[in-house]
């Protein structure tokens, strides 16, 4: 009897013993769900690719469709014709440039002609006032009777300016010496020279 209860007691005892051992290892009871763990990780990247792939595919395929031999045969005759007309505006614009300059080049030279014309003009009124000076200076000095013979011949107006200028005094012994219608005729012209302004005051 007193043997059959230390057995009992004895086999109670080894399984809190198993017990307690289970409890500080508990690295042991993962043991059997490790491996099922790890299967579902590795399945894990072998689906992946499998769904990224044809997702790439398809993006290429949908790139690639996008200029089909189609539509860049029906865009080519407009682009054609967009680089002729390119062409033919950029020939205008030199042309234009050309002209541009070509007129530049005249409306440069017209004003050097311009100023040569000008500064020979004034040159001329010099000499032509110098000349008409000289002349009257010799008319004043002549006697009357052969100046008034000199005056005679001329046209009236041509001889009435030189009387013009001529001092008045000896203007006027010329004239006593002309003819009476080249005088008269002088003296209508010398009269109604400044007619217009005097009446207009």
């Amino acid at each position: 009897m007193r043997s059959s209860i230390l057995i009992v007691l004895a086999v109670g005892f080894a399984g809190f013993g198993a017990l307690e051992v289970a409890a500080l290892n508990p690295d042991d009871g993962k043991t059997i769900t490790g491996p099922a763990q790890d299967h579902s990780s590795e399945a894990m990247p072998d689906e992946t690719p499998v769904t990224a792939e044809p997702v790439a595919k398809a993006s290429i395929g949908t790139d690639q469709s996008c200029l089909t031999p189609a539509l860049v045969a029906a865009f080519q005759p407009r682009h054609l014709e967009l680089l002729d007309r390119a062409a033919k505006l950029d020939r205008r614009e030199a042309e234009l440039e050309d002209l541009e300059a070509n007129l530049k080049a005249r409306l440069s030279g017209m004003a050097q002609t311009r100023d040569e014309l000008q500064a020979m003009t004034e040159r001329l009124d010099v000499v032509a006032g110098e000349d008409i000076t000289h002349l009257v200076q010799m008319y004043s000095t002549m006697k009357a009777k052969k100046a008034a013979a000199i005056f005679d011949k001329m046209d009236p107006a041509f001889a009435a300016g030189f009387l013009r200028e001529i001092d008045s005094a000896r203007a006027g012994m010329i004239m006593a010496e002309m003819g009476e219608d080249q005088s008269y005729r002088v003296s209508l012209l010398i009269a109604n020279r400044h007619a217009e302004w005097r009446n207009k005051r």
